[in-house]
């Protein structure tokens, strides 16, 4: 544009030079006419040559809130962003250093005990329901690790002054040592800090069994004298807990397809194994179109997590016999999560890598049952810790 003006003033500037170096009427005469001609013609070249406007700066979007759109990056999704540095590291850190100092090292009082742990797993999980709105999963609720959390902390309140039966209690504490704690071994569950959902993830699975350590070796007299059989534990959790869960479960997965189009697309924690990366749209076709394939996956699926649970069901009866066993369990989950944690954290930093195959979970499983077995038989045979 800026040649265009130049041609655009050259002839008025030529015109006035020659006037500013004439005299006398004629001469006058001559140069404005002459000025008239050259603003003539500029004004025919303006019109043939517009001058083009400066194009506008193209705004880059505003980043919407991570919590109000349903396609941001996932907390526990690898990226970049989450081995930044932020005060979550430590708001997390201290959490969980605050928790596992109540239930492991210090002697806290039951009722202080009571309200830490609920004001904090209370909070999370609110939090959670937040976060999944938008996610629209709301149905994960409906997974076992949720409702045990909420049975646990419920309990805590209400079962204190006998209105529970002991096989209540225990049920309770068998899910909360065995198959919830257990799932983060096939699960992967990495104990990372970044974000609230990341970290809910970790406290969800690892510290009811944290506090059903506490309740365990510090108020048996109390909640669960006197010590039950590695059968009767099983028995209690199985029966009073999860059968009922699991069968309410599968029957809801059953019929799922047949509800209305917002109920039937809502995602479930079973979906993203059946149904992996899928859309709302992908599902409900493979949900309704393809029922007869679906039905017995469904199923299938389900036994799978049972005959899983079973084993989380052994470990924690095995746990709750002696101090050393259950000591040994939590370890073995802890660790499995740290492992898990930093392979997440690595792939942040490297997004070239590969993620960890599936079976590495079960690995994990199955090096935590060479821990605790002989835990237990050498508990057994020294009768210790009884």
């Amino acid at each position: 544009s800026r040649g265009l003006q130049s041609r655009w003033l050259a002839p008025v500037g030529a015109a006035l030079r020659e006037f500013t170096g004439r005299r006398g009427p004629v001469a006058v005469e001559q140069t404005i006419l002459g000025l008239g001609i050259s603003l003539l013609n500029a004004f025919m070249l303006r019109q043939a040559h517009p001058v083009q406007a400066e194009p506008a700066s193209i705004q880059p979007p505003v980043e919407k809130p991570v919590l109000k759109t349903r396609g941001s990056i996932y907390a526990l999704e690898p990226n970049k962003k989450w081995v930044q540095p932020s005060l979550a590291f430590v708001k997390y850190g201290v959490t969980m250093c605050l928790t596992a100092g109540l239930c492991f090292l210090w002697q806290p009082s039951f009722k202080t005990l009571r309200l830490v742990y609920t004001l904090i797993g209370a909070g999370l999980l609110l939090y959670r329901i937040y976060y999944y709105a938008y996610k629209e999963w709301m149905l994960y609720f409906i997974d076992l690790c949720f409702v045990n959390s909420i049975l646990l902390i419920w309990s805590l309140w209400y079962c204190t002054e006998g209105q529970c039966s002991k096989e209540w209690l225990l049920a309770v504490y068998m899910m909360a040592q065995g198959p919830v704690a257990g799932a983060t071994f096939p699960l992967q569950t990495p104990l990372t800090l970044h974000h609230p959902e990341a970290f809910e993830s970790f406290f969800l699975h690892a510290s009811p069994m944290w506090l059903s350590y506490a309740v365990r070796w510090r108020w048996t007299d109390a909640l669960l004298q006197p010590t039950p059989s590695v059968g009767e534990l099983v028995s209690a959790g199985l029966y009073k807990l999860y059968l009922p869960w699991s069968i309410s479960y599968l029957s809801f997965l059953l019929l799922q397809p047949f509800l209305p189009d917002r109920l039937a697309g809502l995602e479930t924690l079973m979906d993203g194994f059946i149904f992996p990366a899928a859309t709302k749209t992908l599902r409900l076709q493979g949900k309704r179109k393809n029922y007869l394939s679906f039905a017995p996956t469904v199923m299938a699926a389900t036994l799978a997590h049972a005959l899983l649970s079973a084993s989380g069901l052994l470990a924690a009866a095995l746990a709750f016999q002696h101090h050393s066993v259950q000591v040994a369990w939590i370890a073995c989950v802890v660790l499995g999560c740290l492992v898990s944690g930093f392979r997440f954290y690595h792939l942040c930093a490297n997004p070239e890598l590969e993620p960890a195959g599936f079976y590495k979970g079960f690995l994990h499983m199955i090096l935590a049952w060479a821990v605790v077995l002989p835990t237990y038989f050498y508990a057994e045979m020294t009768a210790q810790d009884v």
